[in-house]
């Protein structure tokens, strides 16, 4: 439907321009009405859609009164959301892990291979077409791929680790890491309120291994536009490998840095089938987008539901706004 929408706008964008130039219109219109169905279909995926949301989560919304009237409840969806027994705050936190146990590894590991693999050597380019397989694959079928891998009894890494006489993990499960448990007087703490378990590691390892090659592939573009003579300078004035990935490398790429920090944190918060396929609605799991899903599509709250897809939307635009506005007050210093 949307393909048709474009072809027809599109159709009349070029209508529009036939009629303009034989009318001689100012150039200012003809620029309107080109991005005119650009604009259109933009409305009508996103502004219409997310209007229509801000209005049902002003109503008690369930499969009950969804063909009938719908009782206005006002503000009162998003005070039971932000209350303090509510389920939004552990999610909430479960996120901001999630966000953090993810794009930190991501970003460092992806600028050591962008550094290491941006010398030649023998067999570069096949090393890099293998790095970049990940993220070639849709997320679904990394998450099944992983799943069986993880298995208990059967997967690929238990049975490697038996036989080299270690003894196989419950990844997918909900115990605490041994290592932090053991940390005295924090160590259970930790594990029930920061989520030091199995399961919310196994997410973090899944999507750390499929998109640090992203992180890797924006790195290593970002330094072929390098200047070199940068580096030969360095050189001729003694610089060792330290000091020109941190006097030289660092601060030419910091722009990049934050461009793909902010990409993946867009992507982090929308994360979803993931971990969805490895432990569906799972409390130690469930991050923001996973409760969305829970009172939308389980519990059928769809007034609760739009109210938390709201106050997600804020979340988002609220990361992207600070997060550009550290990238562009770092240009203008």
């Amino acid at each position: 439907m949307v393909t048709v929408i474009a072809i027809v706008l599109g159709v009349l964008a070029l209508l529009l321009f036939y009629v303009s130039s034989m009318s001689k219109v100012r150039a200012a219109r003809l620029k309107y009405a080109l991005v005119l169905p650009a604009f259109v279909i933009l409305f009508a995926t996103t502004v219409i859609p997310i209007g229509y949301m801000l209005y049902a989560s002003l109503f008690r919304l369930d499969p009950v009164s969804f063909n009938s009237h719908w009782p206005f409840l006002g503000l009162a969806n998003y005070r039971k959301l932000l209350a303090l027994d509510s389920r939004l705050w552990p999610s909430l936190l479960k996120t901001v892990e999630f966000l953090v146990g993810t794009i930190v590894p991501q970003v460092a590991v992806g600028m050591f291979l962008a550094v290491v693999l941006f010398r030649d050597f023998v067999g570069k380019r096949v090393v890099q077409t293998i790095l970049l397989l990940p993220i070639l694959s849709t997320p679904i079928i990394i998450a099944m791929i992983w799943k069986y891998f993880f298995n208990v009894d059967t997967g690929f890494i238990n049975l490697f680790l038996e036989s080299i006489g270690i003894p196989g993990q419950p990844w997918l499960s909900t115990r605490g890491l041994p290592w932090v448990q053991a940390i005295p007087f924090i160590g259970p703490w930790m594990v029930k309120n920061l989520s030091f378990t199995y399961a919310f590691q196994t997410i973090i390892f899944v999507n750390f291994w499929q998109w640090t090659p992203f992180c890797f592939l924006i790195f290593y573009s970002g330094m072929t536009a390098l200047p070199a003579e940068i580096y030969d300078a360095a050189k001729v004035d003694g610089a060792g490998t330290w000091q020109e990935f941190i006097r030289i490398t660092l601060p030419l790429l910091s722009r990049i840095i934050w461009v793909v920090v902010l990409l993946r944190m867009i992507d982090c918060l929308k994360v979803f089938a993931q971990i969805w396929v490895l432990f569906g609605n799972a409390d130690s799991t469930a991050i923001i987008n996973i409760e969305l899903y829970t009172l939308g599509f389980i519990t059928s709250n769809y007034g609760m539901a739009s109210a938390l897809g709201i106050l997600v939307l804020l979340l988002i635009t609220i990361v992207v706004f600070a997060t550009t506005r550290l990238t562009y007050g770092e240009r203008r210093e």
